[in-house]
């Protein structure tokens, strides 16, 4: 096997994706119910495990290794590049996320977010992946985005309608934390330190599964690709 060969790839013919810059997104990730309006408030609790879900081989986990003849890298189920984060029934400016790929020998996904996209580059990446999570009730593809290992992981839970081809949109579902998974040491100043403790992963799907039945927090969507390194 020629190493010049290897490279990284996208699948699309299989079924079908923090920490901010910014402290006033910051805030508002970490607290929870956070009002859109008074008439329908939204749950956007900072989901986060000791340590991560997923690790291995597990199955539905992004990107992973592929061999194909003479040539292996990194397989993908949606498009590297940047994205756009915009909140729902909100005026809060979008959220830039930068979704890249790691190499063809180790399979992560580098994600770096913040709201200014010209200086997503600058930004430390985490490594992370995309994990299937199987579907809802009504057929909808539930995902999560588990970004970090150490100390622990941190989760957004996504969705979208099956589609083929290369994942380029999902619905961010809210998070609401079960009363008995959240971890709060009171305010210190401005600083929040309540966060929803996920103990499994079928504690996470099971989650998901129950977000999914209430109106999305929002849409991030793909916008273009961006040259390695930039």
């Amino acid at each position: 096997m020629s190493l010049t060969a290897a490279r990284s790839r996208r699948l699309t013919d299989r079924p079908g994706i923090g920490r901010f810059a910014a402290m006033r997104r910051w805030l508002l990730l970490l607290a929870a119910p956070f009002a859109v309006s008074a008439a329908e408030p939204a749950y956007q609790d900072l989901l986060h495990s000791d340590l991560p879900l997923w690790t291995g081989g597990q199955e539905g986990k992004w990107p992973r290794p592929f061999v194909d003849g003479d040539s292996f890298g990194c397989a993908t189920r949606l498009e590297y590049g940047d994205w756009r984060y915009d909140e729902l029934r909100s005026d809060l400016d979008p959220i830039w996320y930068r979704l890249t790929n790691y190499g063809v020998f180790h399979c992560f996904m580098m994600v770096r977010s913040g709201y200014q996209r010209s200086a997503l580059g600058g930004l430390e990446a985490d490594f992370s992946f995309l994990v299937a999570l199987g579907k809802a009730d009504n057929g909808v593809e539930l995902w999560a985005l588990q970004r970090r290992g150490r100390p622990g992981a941190d989760y957004l839970l996504l969705a979208r309608r099956p589609v083929a081809g290369a994942i380029k949109a999902f619905d961010v579902l809210q998070r609401q934390c079960p009363k008995d998974w959240v971890r709060d040491a009171g305010n210190i100043d401005i600083l929040v330190t309540r966060y929803c403790a996920v103990g499994s992963r079928s504690d996470l799907i099971e989650l998901a599964r129950r977000m999914s039945r209430l109106p999305p927090l929002g849409r991030l969507t793909f916008v273009e690709a961006v040259e390695e390194g930039k």
